[in-house]
Protein backbone atom coordinates (compact mmCIF):
# COMPACT_ATOMS: atom_id res chain seq x y z
CA UNK A 1 0.00 0.00 0.00
CA UNK A 2 1.32 3.52 -1.35
CA UNK A 3 1.99 5.98 1.87
CA UNK A 4 -0.72 8.72 1.68
CA UNK A 5 -0.12 11.66 3.99
CA UNK A 6 -0.08 15.46 3.86
CA UNK A 7 -2.84 17.50 2.50
CA UNK A 8 -3.11 15.59 -0.74
CA UNK A 9 -3.88 12.43 1.35
CA UNK A 10 -8.34 12.88 1.01
CA UNK A 11 -8.04 13.41 -2.35
CA UNK A 12 -5.86 10.39 -3.31
CA UNK A 13 -7.58 8.23 -0.92
CA UNK A 14 -10.47 9.32 -2.78
CA UNK A 15 -9.05 8.68 -6.10
CA UNK A 16 -7.98 5.51 -5.13
CA UNK A 17 -11.16 4.01 -3.12
CA UNK A 18 -13.50 5.37 -6.05
CA UNK A 19 -10.30 3.65 -8.68
CA UNK A 20 -11.34 0.57 -6.26
CA UNK A 21 -15.17 0.31 -6.77
CA UNK A 22 -15.89 2.14 -3.21
CA UNK A 23 -17.74 4.68 -2.62
CA UNK A 24 -16.45 7.73 -0.57
CA UNK A 25 -18.57 8.02 3.36
CA UNK A 26 -21.63 10.33 2.99
CA UNK A 27 -20.42 13.07 5.85
CA UNK A 28 -18.74 16.07 4.09
CA UNK A 29 -15.53 17.08 5.58
CA UNK A 30 -16.73 20.20 7.31
CA UNK A 31 -13.11 22.10 6.99
CA UNK A 32 -13.91 22.40 2.80
CA UNK A 33 -15.95 25.00 3.66
CA UNK A 34 -14.49 28.30 4.85
CA UNK A 35 -16.20 31.49 6.09
CA UNK A 36 -14.80 34.60 6.59
CA UNK A 37 -14.28 36.39 10.23
CA UNK A 38 -16.45 39.10 9.27
CA UNK A 39 -20.40 39.55 9.78
CA UNK A 40 -22.52 40.65 7.09
CA UNK A 41 -26.29 41.27 7.23
CA UNK A 42 -28.44 40.82 3.44
CA UNK A 43 -31.77 41.97 3.35
CA UNK A 44 -33.16 38.28 2.75
CA UNK A 45 -31.46 37.53 5.88
CA UNK A 46 -33.89 36.08 8.59
CA UNK A 47 -33.42 38.14 11.38
CA UNK A 48 -35.96 36.77 13.86
CA UNK A 49 -34.30 35.79 17.21
CA UNK A 50 -32.69 32.58 18.21
CA UNK A 51 -35.16 31.81 20.83
CA UNK A 52 -32.76 29.13 22.92
CA UNK A 53 -32.74 30.42 26.35
CA UNK A 54 -29.28 31.32 27.00
CA UNK A 55 -29.05 28.72 29.25
CA UNK A 56 -29.47 25.58 26.78
CA UNK A 57 -26.86 27.32 24.98
CA UNK A 58 -23.35 25.08 24.81
CA UNK A 59 -20.65 26.71 27.37
CA UNK A 60 -17.67 28.98 25.80
CA UNK A 61 -15.32 26.23 23.58
CA UNK A 62 -18.09 23.75 23.25
CA UNK A 63 -21.25 22.89 21.13
CA UNK A 64 -24.52 21.26 21.13
CA UNK A 65 -26.45 19.60 17.96
CA UNK A 66 -29.60 21.28 17.94
CA UNK A 67 -32.72 20.47 15.75
CA UNK A 68 -35.21 23.12 14.85
CA UNK A 69 -38.78 22.47 15.97
CA UNK A 70 -38.09 20.27 18.20
CA UNK A 71 -38.97 20.78 22.09
CA UNK A 72 -36.22 21.14 24.51
CA UNK A 73 -36.57 17.83 26.43
CA UNK A 74 -35.46 16.37 22.73
CA UNK A 75 -32.18 18.03 22.32
CA UNK A 76 -29.38 16.29 22.18
CA UNK A 77 -26.38 17.23 25.66
CA UNK A 78 -23.61 19.85 24.54
CA UNK A 79 -20.08 18.05 23.84
CA UNK A 80 -17.11 18.37 21.37
CA UNK A 81 -16.93 20.03 18.27
CA UNK A 82 -15.33 17.95 16.49
CA UNK A 83 -17.32 15.14 17.29
CA UNK A 84 -20.83 16.83 16.78
CA UNK A 85 -20.16 19.20 13.75
CA UNK A 86 -18.84 15.97 11.70
CA UNK A 87 -21.94 13.64 12.48
CA UNK A 88 -24.64 16.14 12.13
CA UNK A 89 -27.84 15.20 10.52
CA UNK A 90 -28.61 17.07 7.30
CA UNK A 91 -31.14 19.76 8.66
CA UNK A 92 -29.91 20.42 12.18
CA UNK A 93 -27.80 22.99 14.03
CA UNK A 94 -24.58 22.95 15.47
CA UNK A 95 -24.49 25.89 18.44
CA UNK A 96 -21.30 27.20 19.16
CA UNK A 97 -19.72 29.52 21.44
CA UNK A 98 -16.42 30.77 20.97
CA UNK A 99 -14.33 30.71 23.64
CA UNK A 100 -12.58 34.45 22.65
CA UNK A 101 -16.10 36.16 22.62
CA UNK A 102 -18.92 33.65 24.64
CA UNK A 103 -21.02 36.97 24.24
CA UNK A 104 -22.17 35.28 20.92
CA UNK A 105 -23.39 31.87 20.17
CA UNK A 106 -22.67 30.82 16.20
CA UNK A 107 -25.18 28.43 14.53
CA UNK A 108 -23.60 25.97 11.99
CA UNK A 109 -26.52 25.32 10.14
CA UNK A 110 -25.92 22.12 8.40
CA UNK A 111 -26.95 20.85 4.73
CA UNK A 112 -30.33 19.16 4.36
CA UNK A 113 -28.90 16.61 1.91
CA UNK A 114 -25.04 16.12 3.25
CA UNK A 115 -24.73 15.39 6.98
CA UNK A 116 -22.10 17.21 8.43
CA UNK A 117 -21.60 19.97 5.48
CA UNK A 118 -21.84 24.21 7.04
CA UNK A 119 -23.63 25.54 4.29
CA UNK A 120 -24.14 28.76 6.34
CA UNK A 121 -22.96 30.42 10.20
CA UNK A 122 -25.40 32.72 11.42
CA UNK A 123 -24.28 34.89 14.45
CA UNK A 124 -26.54 35.62 17.65
CA UNK A 125 -25.83 37.38 20.85
CA UNK A 126 -25.97 34.80 23.37
CA UNK A 127 -27.47 36.41 26.20
CA UNK A 128 -30.11 38.42 24.12
CA UNK A 129 -31.02 36.14 20.75
CA UNK A 130 -30.61 39.07 18.81
CA UNK A 131 -29.34 38.25 15.41
CA UNK A 132 -26.01 39.85 14.14
CA UNK A 133 -25.51 38.47 11.20
CA UNK A 134 -23.68 35.75 9.13
CA UNK A 135 -20.54 35.27 7.71
CA UNK A 136 -19.98 34.66 4.29
CA UNK A 137 -18.07 31.95 2.61
CA UNK A 138 -14.91 32.36 1.52
CA UNK A 139 -14.01 31.56 -2.01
Amino acid sequence: MLPVTGRWSVPILTVLLLGCGSKPTPAADPSLVVFEDRLVISDTDDKSPLRIAPGQLPGPGQCRLWYPGRRLGDQPRAGACGEIETTAPGGSWVLYRPVQDPRLVQVRVIDLDQPGLVTQVRVYDAAQGTYLGSKQRRD
